[in-house]
């Protein structure tokens, strides 16, 4: 089903009471993430909020994408005649031979279906112009204490190449300076950024169109991994199996969705001087530290009657975007199996790992050595390149359990032989890295393995380890606020000179993360590790030896910026805020600050260490 407006969203998840409205005044500043945060992370009670009080004329809409559910449904992820039906038809065309049959015609003419529509109309999107454009009319949300300012976080920011006239739609958040100018946060290797130098050596303003609300496959598009070159809304018409009305912006020639609520007009001015963004509590869990960016002035502000404002809130895990992140899993799955590996079976990204940081492959193993080839295609398929940490394993695991994953570590991994480490590009918001954009990557092989290996148990004892949790038999966190230079000496001494148990790994971090819950812990090791500067692999020691992972924050230095940067947890004031009016907002039963469940990363006394 393609939608027309947020508004037509909103009243039909109303009539089937799934939207939390709260008539009580809430501040976009803070109080309104506070109790975004509280919905989505709770799985009974997660589901969209929309607050109609913020201070302005447009009601604020969070969370959309609050649970598997409606997203599927939104994103038309759900039944027969859906998405993955379509998919396979044209997935099977590429095993048959160049030759035209009814089905392949079928298949292809299937296809006009998926490409933009141009409208050579006014769009009902610009309706209303506002007489003095201003982002104050707007409710724009403060995420976290630290942030730098307000942010716009779904805005659907299109440019043009001033050579080709190539569009782009992008993601990027948007940094309010004042009423009429904002940050463009996109990184160098995003298509904004690389219009953005066209237009430089052009010595040309950048025109530049943003976009808010509108049907949410738009939403998911402009963040979805898309080769270079496919269009955003090609791959939304694929989705919705109908094409997205385009209009032209009034003060440039991109084109925009028709259905959108809100439309902002200006440029950015290529020899103007880039300004500080930031910092901003990002999807890692920690604020990415302030850089310069681009500076976007507007020129224009107009929307579609009864227009909806949409915002989302990103943090330590879980949030609304884990269920945009299953959906890539769920979307991309088949092509990633079809074009680079066709023995993966089942593909994991555990929300703990943001996405980034692990990724659970279940295989089908036909020869030695497979599960490493699975590792480097995967490194080799668009943004899969960024994840961190990947853990092969046989098709008997269920990699979506905890414990079979537990299992087969223990059953199948020795840190000498299956321990097989990389040298990659990262997430330019990993601030782990050794240096910036670049830096390791682990990969495991779990698989079932041909030939028997023996273990041998060492000791049966931590010796001098006073604080150790284990998850398995080969599985370890020891806790130490030893500043960590070389994490295997330092595992030496802290064993007293002998090895704990037998073959395993063995995590050290900070011991401030002793009480944390597992998978905050889990979430806070993946944040802080860069393989190829943290692992140690002690091989003197018998049983296949041990790997150890220093997962420590202190002695490091995150980059750029020198510091490692606070985790995104909520002010006390704000908390007790939430807490005091929770009964006038009407939106249920109380629900904790999941903040709470950071206390240990409250304190930020460790910054600069």
């Amino acid at each position: 089903m393609a939608f027309h407006s947020l508004s037509e969203i909103i009243d039909l998840l109303c009539k089937r009471s799934l939207v939390a409205e709260v008539g009580e005044e809430v501040s976009p500043i803070l109080e309104a993430s506070e109790i975004a945060d509280r919905f989505a992370s709770d799985e009974k009670s997660g589901r969209p909020l929309l607050f109609l009080q913020n201070g302005t004329a447009f009601p604020l809409l969070m969370n959309l994408f609050a649970n598997k559910e409606i997203t599927d449904e939104l994103l038309n992820l759900t039944g027969t005649e859906g998405y993955f039906s379509r998919l396979q038809n044209l997935l099977s065309m590429m095993d048959s031979k160049p030759r035209l049959s009814r089905k392949s015609m079928k298949s292809i003419m299937s296809l006009r279906k998926t490409s933009p529509k141009k409208m050579h109309r006014k769009g009902a999107c610009m309706a209303v112009v506002q007489p003095a454009p201003d982002f104050n009319l707007l409710p724009v949300i403060q995420c976290w204490p630290y942030d730098g300012g307000r942010f716009l976080t779904l805005p659907l920011v299109h440019t043009i190449d001033p050579d080709t006239g190539k569009q782009n739609t992008g993601m990027y958040r948007m940094q309010v300076f004042d009423g009429q100018s904002t940050g463009m946060h996109w990184h160098r290797h995003k298509g904004g950024a690389a219009h953005f130098e066209a237009w430089k050596k052009k010595g040309k303003r950048m025109p530049v169109t943003v976009t808010l609300g509108g049907d949410p496959v738009l939403t998911y598009v402009a963040t979805a991994p898309l080769p270079e070159g496919i269009s955003e809304y090609m791959l939304a018409g694929f989705l919705k199996n109908k094409r997205v009305p385009l209009v032209k912006s009034h003060n440039s020639d991109i084109w925009i969705p028709e259905c959108s609520d809100f439309v902002i007009e200006g440029y950015i001015d290529p020899v103007e001087p880039l300004r500080t963004e930031g910092p901003f509590g990002d999807h890692t869990g920690f604020y990415s530290l302030p850089d310069e960016y681009p500076v976007f002035h507007i020129t224009r502000i107009s929307h579609r009657k009864n227009a909806v404002y949409p915002a989302t809130l990103v943090g330590v895990p879980p949030k609304e975007d884990q269920f945009l992140g299953h959906a890539t899993s769920q979307i991309f799955f088949p092509l990633i199996q079809k074009i680079f590996a066709p023995e993966i079976l089942d593909l994991y990204l555990p929300v703990e790992g943001g996405f980034h940081n692990l990724a659970l492959v279940k295989i089908r193993k036909k020869f030695p050595g497979q599960a490493v080839k699975v590792m480097h295609a995967l490194w080799g398929a668009g943004q899969m390149m960024f994840t961190k940490v990947i853990m092969v394993f046989s098709e008997e695991v269920d990699i979506r359990n905890p414990q079979s994953v537990l299992d087969a570590i223990d059953a199948n991994f020795s840190p000498v032989h299956d321990l097989h480490l990389s040298a990659d590009p990262y997430d330019v918001l990993d601030h782990a890295a050794q240096s910036f954009s670049h830096g390791g990557k682990a990969g495991f092989d779990c698989t079932t393995k041909t030939e028997e290996r023996k273990s041998e148990t060492i000791a049966d004892n931590y010796a001098t380890i006073d604080s150790v949790r284990s998850f398995s038999k080969s599985v370890h966190v020891i806790f130490s606020d030893h500043a960590v230079a070389e994490s295997g000496n330092l595992f030496l001494n802290l064993a007293g000179g002998a090895a704990p148990v037998q073959k395993g790994i063995y995590i050290i971090t900070d011991t401030r993360m002793k009480e944390a819950p597992d998978d905050i812990l889990l979430w806070y090791v993946l944040a802080a590790i860069d393989p190829a500067r943290d692992f140690s692999l002690i091989r003197s020691l018998p049983a296949g030896g041990v790997l150890v992972i220093n997962a420590c924050v202190y002695g490091k230095r995150a980059v750029p910026g020198g510091h490692w940067p606070a985790a995104t947890v909520m002010s006390e004031d704000i908390i007790n805020l939430v807490n005091e009016k929770w009964n006038s907002y009407g939106v249920g039963d109380f629900i904790e600050s999941p903040s709470k469940r950071l206390s240990a990363l409250k304190s930020d006394s460790f910054l600069n260490r």
